[in-house]
């Protein structure tokens, strides 16, 4: 009677071990993925590449949000079909830079949908950045960028 009481006991015992460890490894996975969440406001923003080895913070994010910029104006391309349709708009696209400095998870938040694919198309595409940082190190950073297609009057 003892023995099966132990036997119970023991058997009793490696279930919960094992119950403890998966919840323990549940609890480190979330861990994990709370470290890798993209930060919306972090001490350093990420800054383009080309923009990275001026010393003035402001100067900095100026010339790195011109490069967005110029990037954008130079690189979009309107698609066709929009432009003989006249739809003109908004698009509204989330996006990350991950700690390596490279665009990533974009996502279409808002905007006619005929444009929406060559809004998203030139933020991918947009160059390398120097990795926001939080506590000097490099975290991902979501940002959102409005991109406005309007047809000229040509």
């Amino acid at each position: 009677m003892l023995l099966l009481y132990i036997m119970r006991k023991i058997e009793t015992l490696v279930r919960s071990r094992a119950a403890l460890a998966a919840i323990c490894f549940v609890l480190l996975s979330f861990g994990a993925q709370a470290q890798d969440a993209p930060v919306n406001a972090p001490e350093v923003m990420p800054i383009l590449n080309s923009c990275a080895l001026i010393e003035d913070r402001t100067e900095r994010e100026t010339c790195s949000n011109r490069g967005i910029m110029e990037h954008i104006m130079n690189k979009l391309e309107y698609p066709k079909e929009a432009q003989k349709a006249g739809i003109e708009g908004t698009v509204i696209v989330k996006f990350v830079i991950n700690k390596t400095g490279q665009v990533s998870e974009t996502k279409v938040l808002k905007g006619p949908e005929e444009l929406a694919k060559a809004a998203e198309t030139v933020v991918r595409g947009l160059p390398g950045f120097t990795p926001g940082t939080q506590n000097g190190k490099p975290v991902n950073v979501e940002l959102v960028l409005p991109i406005r297609f309007a047809l000229s009057d040509d």
